[in-house]
């Protein structure tokens, strides 16, 4: 009796730890500060992967691109000043993840655009133009180390 328990328990065990690695990613799960690290002496390549952010070894030749992902589908793009001459900064977006597909759509959005939107929907309706611009899609892939990253699907 003693051994068919203990063996039901080890069964019991396995499939819950088998279950456990099925788990699904979530927009939650996305929250926070993905880094784009362009590293000038390295040579060109074809594909471009966010990371989770982390210290760089070499920050000076390092250009970076962090996007944050935050709640309420709001986003924030920091460009680094180096791509574009010092004219940058923080510019907010908004964004969408479509779970079943594994995408992240990044939006650009001009706040009044949304205020006007908001305030008088059936003028905005008969203008008849759009209240958020296509910027970035991202797609959700597996890492070597096990970790996940969001690779550049498609930037405007």
């Amino acid at each position: 009796m003693t051994r068919t328990g203990f063996i039901t328990l080890i069964g019991l065990a396995l499939g819950l730890l088998m279950n456990g690695q099925n788990k699904t990613i979530t927009a939650t799960d996305l929250h926070g500060n993905w880094v784009l690290e362009l590293n000038e002496n390295e040579p060109v390549r074809d594909e471009f992967i966010f990371r989770r952010q982390k210290p760089s070894e070499n920050r000076r030749a390092a250009v970076t691109i962090t996007i944050t992902l935050l709640e309420f589908d709001e986003c924030l793009v920091d460009y680094d000043e180096r791509m574009y001459c010092g004219n940058v900064g923080r510019t907010d977006y908004s964004w969408a993840f479509d779970n079943s597909l594994g995408i992240i759509n990044i939006y650009r959005s001009e706040k009044w655009l949304r205020a006007f939107k908001e305030e008088n929907p059936d003028e905005f309706k008969s203008l008849d133009i759009p209240d958020k611009y296509h910027e970035m899609e991202l797609s959700l892939i597996v890492l070597k180390n096990g970790g996940i990253g969001l690779e550049i699907m498609n930037w405007e």
